[in-house]
């Protein structure tokens, strides 16, 4: 644990809290955007907060995070990015909230020039991406990384490996990075920084790391040989 964990690690750990301790995916959900939420308050002063959302879970987070930041009294905008009739049970119940609140929700795939007194929150890909961005997410990161308002990645940068620390082609290039729960091992590698800028782990109410030990042997065994 002293040197981060592996995306499937974290994954498995996921699984655990939800399948075996029986925390609901959703819970988990609004715990890291409340801590996302919290972190992007304590470290800007925007009034303008743009969210760039993916239909996976990461988006899921980033929707309830602008949820909870307008009601905090930012001036948000969330752009879904991507299919969003393949999102995932709980980003579309995000959505769904978002719009019943009467949210500030844009489909534009096309974002032009972002305003430079404004945050970014990146939450287009999570730890899960293991390939290069495609279209239309590769525009929309180069459209971000031309901006010079203060980008806050949500988890891990979007383009990212959360494993290797390196861009599969193009990534997020981001001020803060809110690592939700653990540090990534990715994190670790002497490029990573330039894509993560200051990294912070946020506790969102997992149990002790110890609680899991189980759980990491059984992963690392993966990869010792036979």
């Amino acid at each position: 644990m002293a040197d981060g964990l592996f995306a499937r690690e974290i994954k498995a750990i996921d699984a655990f809290t939800i399948q075996d301790i029986g925390i609901p995916s959703m819970v988990l959900m609004e715990r890291a955007a409340l801590a996302v939420s919290q972190f992007v308050l304590e470290n800007t002063v925007e009034e303008t907060v743009n969210i760039f959302c993916g239909p996976g879970n990461n988006g899921g987070d980033g929707i309830a995070v602008g949820r909870i930041l307008s009601q905090a009294g930012r001036n948000v905008t969330i752009y879904m990015i991507g299919d969003f009739s393949k999102a995932t049970e709980e980003t579309t119940a995000q959505l769904r909230i978002a719009k019943n609140l009467k949210m500030s929700v844009s489909e534009k795939r096309y974002i032009g020039k972002i305003e430079k007194d404004s945050v970014i929150v990146d939450a287009l890909f999570g730890i899960g991406l293991n390939r290069e961005v495609e279209e239309p997410f590769l525009s929309v990161i180069k459209a971000i990384n031309l901006s010079a308002a203060t980008k806050v990645s949500l988890d891990v940068p979007s383009g990212l490996s959360a494993d290797k620390g390196e861009c599969f082609n193009e990534g997020i290039k981001a001020n803060f990075t809110a690592s939700i729960g653990f540090w990534k091992i990715g994190f670790n590698h002497p490029k990573a920084k330039h894509y993560t800028g200051k990294v912070s782990v946020l506790d969102i109410g997992y149990p002790s790391i110890d609680y899991y030990s189980h759980i990491l042997e059984k992963e690392r065994k993966i990869d010792e040989p036979f």
